[in-house]
C-alpha cells in the first residue's frame, strides 16, 4: 500500500464506481460488496480522484471552490481519503 503525501494521486480502487442514484440523483459510491451514500463534500473530493491529480492539486482546487484556507481543507481531505482507503475503496499512486 502506497503511503499518502502531497504528490500522491488518489483514484478509486478497482471495481469502485462513482454514480448518482437513478431515482433520487444523490451521489453514491458503488463497490462489489455494496453501496455507500455520499455527502456533498465527500462527493466533491471523490470527483477529483481520477489518478491524474495530485493530493496537493485536489486540496488547492477544493480550497478555491469552497473559499477556505488550504490547511483546513487538507485536514478534511486527508481524513476522508484515509477512511476510504481503510475500506479499500480508494488507492494511491505516485
Amino acid at each position: 500500500m502506497t503511503s499518502m503525501d502531497e504528490q500522491s494521486r488518489p483514484r478509486l480502487a478497482r471495481g469502485v464506481r462513482l454514480r448518482n442514484d437513478p431515482i433520487t440523483a444523490e451521489p453514491l459510491l458503488l463497490f462489489p460488496e455494496g453501496v455507500l451514500p455520499l455527502d456533498e463534500i465527500t462527493h466533491d473530493i471523490l470527483r477529483h480522484c481520477s489518478g491524474e491529480e495530485t493530493l496537493q492539486s485536489i486540496i488547492r482546487s477544493l480550497a478555491d471552490e469552497y473559499e477556505m484556507d488550504q490547511q483546513t481543507v487538507r485536514s478534511d481531505v486527508c481524513e476522508c481519503l484515509l477512511q476510504l482507503r481503510q475500506r479499500m475503496l480508494i488507492a494511491f499512486s505516485k
